[in-house]
């Protein structure tokens, strides 16, 4: 029951394919590169976060 659920939901947030078309390639060309794009973004968001987070405790820890 749960799965059925799960999967009615994907369908709702699933981004549509192209349809058929002269542009169609390119418009999902354009949306693999955002996507793409997106999860370097959100890597090297993450590695800053993390090179602050240990120079905090580093800081923290010297001083004590």
């Amino acid at each position: 029951m749960i799965n059925t659920a799960s999967h009615a939901a994907e369908g709702l947030f699933k981004r549509p394919d192209a349809e058929e078309g002269s542009n169609a390639a390119k418009l999902q060309d354009l949306r693999s590169r955002q996507i793409l794009r997106k999860r370097e973004t959100k890597l090297a968001e993450m590695q800053q976060r993390l090179e602050k987070r240990i120079v905090a405790v580093g800081r923290t820890s010297f001083f004590r």
